[in-house]
């Protein structure tokens, strides 16, 4: 079977029944959405919640909201925002796994992640005519390290052409609270949260699609580090650091990758030895010699940038054995089969053997139509592993590199920084073109 920009070809086996992609979204339940607020409201207590409201005197829905993303409590902490109001929201099909109708019933939609789907815009066209708001969370995965991540220019051609508002939400403290590199739960207090109307629809008539992209991107930009630093939030846990080497695979004093550990509130490199203490305030101190980064995300930016020189240079390759299992439906997972990961300049390639009857089967993602891929740390599937989270419009398959040094953390890096050079040099021949 071979499995190409998201068409089947398909030999062996009928199919598994798939994911009813194109169900229309229904509003959410007004039996469901009192407990929904009341647990909302149960968390804004326990964590202190501070939410602001700017610029949202006379806005109802419908309306676009777009959001951060940094761990599950935003989802809390956005219903108890919109409370009363209601709305529609796109969801990654693995948060359907064994509970697809009670999401449905709370305005899901299931999307592939990355992909370019249509169907986004056909339904934000439904919210609006039902008067609901459509909420994105337009980094569609959590931030990695509690900074915001890249945002395609995709969602400000979207809201450009709705006639309707475009409200953000940005919440800091969340990623603290649950970092996607550790998902044991911190209970810091407070976090915060601001909602701010940035466009009417009045101004979007006047505004570009680059110039509303710019204004989202600035007004849900966070980092959740610098944030605790600066407001002295305090996480006392032993643990705080454990997981961190997941995002920071690389050691800036000795270069090396793939040799970072962490235990207990330390970071270190198994190669040099040089280690870091991650403070109670969220900044980094260097056990021993200079401090090179003060935060993490800041280590992270510069991890962007080597990779970036790879990029650049065009030597940028992860090719490696892989388990691969396929996430059809919300019934779960199932597993496909070994095989060989490529990861070059020209995107993903994924070949593997189905293990039922040794049938070859084949997905590639070219890099041109990739601008970010989700992964995840320590995902489930008996023993806990590191995984690339590949889609198209058709298939989800999860990725499992195997016998070899990796880190999915510069995959997904490498899969931003490719599709950027990609998209740069489209521009300029653009360019070219018309300057003659």
């Amino acid at each position: 079977m071979s499995l190409k920009y998201g068409k089947y070809v398909r030999g062996g086996k009928p199919a598994t029944k798939k994911f009813d992609m194109v169900r229309p979204p229904c509003k959410q339940s007004m039996i469901l959405m009192p407990l929904v607020w009341g647990f909302s409201g149960l968390q804004r207590l326990l964590h202190r919640a501070k939410m602001h409201k700017v610029n949202m005197e006379g806005i109802k829905p419908p309306y676009i909201l777009i959001c951060n993303h940094n761990a599950f409590f935003d989802f809390y902490i956005m219903s108890r925002m919109i409370a009363p109001n209601r709305g529609y929201f796109p969801a990654a099909v693995d948060d359907y796994i064994g509970r697809e109708e009670i999401l449905r019933r709370l305005g899901g939609i299931p999307k592939r992640k990355f992909t370019a789907d249509l169907s986004i815009i056909r339904n934000c066209k439904k919210a609006i005519q039902d008067k609901q708001i459509y909420g994105i969370y337009a980094e569609a995965r959590y931030s990695h390290c509690g900074k915001t991540e890249v945002i395609p220019d995709s969602v400000g051609q979207l809201c450009k052409y709705q006639n309707v508002p475009v409200v953000t939400l940005k919440m800091s403290g969340h990623h603290l609270y649950q970092p996607f590199w550790n998902s044991r739960r911190r209970y810091i207090k407070p976090v915060e949260a601001t909602m701010t109307c940035i466009y009417k629809p009045e101004d979007l008539k006047k505004a570009t699609a680059d110039e509303i992209n710019a204004k989202i991107r600035e007004y849900i930009f966070n980092d959740d580090f610098k944030w605790q630093y600066e407001n002295k939030i305090k996480i006392p846990y032993k643990n705080r650091a454990k997981g961190l080497h997941k995002v920071l695979y690389q050691c800036p004093n000795c270069m090396t990758e793939y040799k970072m550990k962490s235990e207990g509130s330390k970071v270190y490199c198994e190669h040099c030895g040089k280690s870091w203490t991650l403070g109670v305030y969220g900044d980094l101190q260097a056990d021993k010699g200079e401090t090179e980064f003060k935060f993490a995300t800041d280590w992270y930016d510069w991890e962007r940038e080597q990779v970036k020189k790879e990029v650049l240079d065009g030597t940028y390759r992860l090719e490696c054995d892989c388990d691969v299992n396929d996430l059809p439906n919300s019934k779960g997972y199932v597993h496909i089969g070994h095989g060989k990961l490529v990861h070059d300049m020209n995107g993903f390639k994924v070949e593997v053997t189905r293990e039922y009857d040794n049938e070859p089967m084949k997905m590639e993602i070219p890099a041109a139509m990739q601008y970010a891929c989700h992964i995840e740390y320590d995902y489930r599937f008996g023993k806990r592993r590191d995984c690339i989270d590949l889609n198209t419009m058709e298939d989800t398959w999860y990725v499992f590199p195997e016998n070899c040094e990796f880190s999915v953390t510069k995959v997904a890096l490498a899969t931003e920084e490719i599709f950027n050079e990609i998209e740069r040099k489209r521009k300029a021949e653009k360019a070219a073109r018309a300057a003659k």
